[in-house]
């Protein structure tokens, strides 16, 4: 889960414009661990700037662990990615983010939690909620899987065959698009599913998504375009 900087820059007049410089340093990015000891873990950290809390641009810094490498091409194991039924956002490699139109000035917004019942009587499942706000270019709402340790980390999935998924939801249409390095800045091929009122599984090529998967940065779940809020879980991902 990405952990938010905060940075206090003082008030301005009304009218008045004035560039803030400030510097992260490791004691920005600190944290209170179980031994009562600040430190600075590994993972992803967003920087906001905004005139509100509706109405910010972020940025993310990647912190690594000592000897972990960026933008390092990795070759995903084959299979279940998440099924949360230890009632977290977890996955067995790669995370899970929120995304929104928010990333480039838009207020659509959107949250996910791990709840209780998953498909086929499975213990958890991905809840996503959220809402599309008109006034972006292009609007969405929902989440992303990335596979790297970063949403910039190649996750080779050219020997995979196909994204497999469980939904279920408030009967709305939504999409899932293959987010690569070479159609990164550009709107991804999308295809959509129905999240119904009953738990039903979607396959689909990877292939179908104009990509042979070798240098996917993260897979896309989300609401597109129709304003309004949205409520949907997903279940048992998988890349096969």
């Amino acid at each position: 889960m990405a952990r938010h900087v905060v940075a206090a820059v003082g008030e301005l007049k009304p009218g008045e414009k004035k560039t803030i410089e400030f510097t992260v340093t490791p004691e920005t990015l600190s944290m209170w661990n179980a031994g009562m000891h600040r430190v600075v873990e590994p993972g992803i950290f967003e920087i906001m700037v905004g005139a509100n809390s509706q109405q910010t641009s972020t940025v993310t810094l990647d912190v690594m662990a000592p000897g972990q490498s960026s933008g390092a091409s990795a070759n995903p194991p084959a299979g279940a990615v998440s099924n949360f039924d230890d009632l977290k956002v977890s996955a067995k490699y790669g995370f899970w983010r929120t995304t929104s139109d928010a990333e480039i000035g838009g207020m659509s917004k959107a949250a996910m939690d791990a709840v209780e019942g998953g498909a086929n009587g499975t213990k958890g499942a991905l809840k996503i909620t959220g809402e599309i706000v008109p006034g972006a270019q292009f609007s969405w709402a929902g989440v992303f899987f990335h596979p790297g340790a970063s949403p910039e980390d190649v996750g080779d999935l050219s020997r995979k065959k196909e994204i497999s998924f469980w939904a279920k939801g408030d009967g709305k249409t939504y999409s899932i698009a293959v987010q690569t390095q070479t159609n990164a800045g550009s709107v991804p091929t999308i295809k959509p599913f129905v999240a119904g009122a009953e738990w039903k599984q979607y396959s689909f090529p990877i292939s179908s998504f104009d990509t042979d998967g070798h240098d996917a940065t993260g897979i896309a779940f989300v609401r597109a375009q129709d304003p309004g809020k949205f409520e949907f879980e997903i279940d048992e991902v998988e890349i096969k």
